[in-house]
């Protein structure tokens, strides 16, 4: 008995690994891609990243996927957008703040031209024209801020959402991101047979501080749905998760998981008036706007399938100029040369390969928003421990992750200063900027005037 329990052990471990390899490397189709693009979440705010909310789906994301440890954005949601669509850095493509340049191409004209079928739900806030959505290549929408201003109706509670070409009515029963994620299980069930693009900017966690339905005030108090309190931040969060988890229930429920590559990250660092506490003690102050890492270090979960990866976590730098890059490989489309794309592909990381990590980050953020905002443009050169400003303030994160002492040149370690110079090497390499100069120039295209 003894020697057949262990014949049978053995014989399941090697059907276990037979599986596993199987969906690694069996071909199929080129896989469908959904981008979830959370609103005001740094990465404080996931479980896997030490945070204390309620996160067991995107938990599950980077326990089965690949955590990235040192993942960037822009400190503001359209700079973040706008680079993250187009794969340029701001310099060359940022016009406005609520703006994107139709002139411009994105990761959905590549998806169109590689037989994909497209769809975008959520919040748009790059320009007041519904015809824009198509002309950035998705063949349906679900959207915010679309043809109307936030002033005329927010994204949670009684939404003001228009969906392909039609403005929903709605009531104080209506919960925005429910409608989002409704549109986007019904477009992955029609679209089951096919490749598709989903791009899913959350509405989630933006302000203001709402209650959810999964909320106990949302029944108790129908008109304080509508209140702005910090205390319904962590529903919130609880909530995007939630929704996160539905869309990987559809994809389960119609076997297209294992082909599936979710990309789940946040737009830039967590709003200000939020403190988030940790599972080690220790709290962290949301970010939002700022250059230090609670502006811009946000989560970044990659998961495609289960049994792909050997490891579950990497320190690889990642921004988002590299979203592009990384979807162009992921479904065999080159990018043209005249795009003048500027990321580096993770797709081999997403594979579950080694890669080829970028060296640095730099970021160039011109928020061209209000005074005060508009007061933390910046330039700058880091990578895991050093950080060189334009005008020459250089940091050791390590020692001060708040930059708060610069470190004068010359009283460095020989590595800081090495990396000081490298980074010089590459300021003086970028056109002339400074803080205060206009974005680029703003163009309108024919039959997609904005909407004034």
């Amino acid at each position: 008995m003894k020697t057949k329990a262990i014949v049978l052990y053995s014989l399941l471990i090697l059907a276990g690994y037979a599986r596993v390899n199987a969906q690694a490397s069996a071909p199929q189709r080129p896989p469908n891609i959904i981008l979830i693009l959370a609103d005001d979440m740094g990465k404080e705010c996931i479980g896997a990243y030490g945070s204390t909310y309620n996160t067991p789906n995107i938990d599950q994301l980077a326990r089965e996927g690949l955590k990235f440890n040192y993942g960037f954005s822009q400190p503001l949601c359209t700079p973040s957008r706008v680079q993250l669509m187009t794969g340029q850095y701001n310099y060359k493509n940022y016009v406005e703040f609520g703006y994107l340049d139709p002139y411009q191409n994105t990761f959905a004209h590549l998806a169109k031209k590689a037989g994909y079928v497209t769809a975008i739900a959520g919040k748009w806030q790059l320009g007041f024209n519904n015809k824009l959505p198509a002309h950035f290549g998705f063949d349906h929408y679900c959207l915010w801020q679309l043809s109307y201003k936030r002033s005329d109706g927010e994204r949670y509670a009684k939404p003001l959402i228009e969906r392909d070409g039609v403005t929903l009515p709605s009531s104080n029963d209506d919960y925005g991101p429910d409608i989002f994620t409704d549109y986007l299980l019904n477009f992955i069930e029609q679209n089951k047979d096919k490749k598709f693009l989903a791009y899913y900017p959350m509405a989630l966690v933006h302000d203001p501080f709402q209650s959810t339905p999964d909320s106990k005030r949302w029944n108790d108090d129908v008109p304080g749905r509508f209140k702005n309190d910090t205390a319904n931040f962590r529903d919130m969060v609880a909530y995007s998760d939630k929704n996160v988890g539905r869309i990987i229930g559809k994809l389960k429920a119609l076997d297209l998981y294992e082909n599936t590559i979710i990309i789940f990250t946040g737009d830039n660092g967590t709003g200000r008036a939020i403190i988030t506490p940790l599972k080690d003690g220790t709290t962290i102050k949301g970010g939002k706007g700022l250059t230090v890492d609670r502006g811009d270090r946000v989560p970044l979960i990659v998961n495609w399938g289960t049994g792909r990866y050997v490891r579950h976590e990497t320190d690889d730098l990642v921004d988002f100029t590299d979203f592009l890059p990384t979807i162009a490989d992921a479904i065999g489309q080159q990018i043209p040369k005249a795009w003048d794309a500027d990321g580096n592909s993770i797709y081999p990381q997403i594979k579950g390969e080694k890669g080829h990590p970028r060296k640095w980050i730099f970021t160039h953020y011109n928020p061209l928003h209000s005074e005060e905002i508009n007061k933390q443009a910046a330039r700058f050169f880091r990578d895991h421990r050093y950080k060189l400003y334009q005008d020459g303030r250089f940091y050791d994160l390590v020692k001060d992750p708040e930059e708060t002492n610069p470190v004068a040149e010359g009283n460095g370690t020989p590595e800081a200063e090495l990396v000081r110079k490298t980074f010089k090497r590459e300021f003086a390499k970028l056109p002339a900027w400074k803080p205060g100069d206009p974005g680029k120039p703003k163009r309108e295209y024919p039959g997609l005037e904005i909407k004034k």
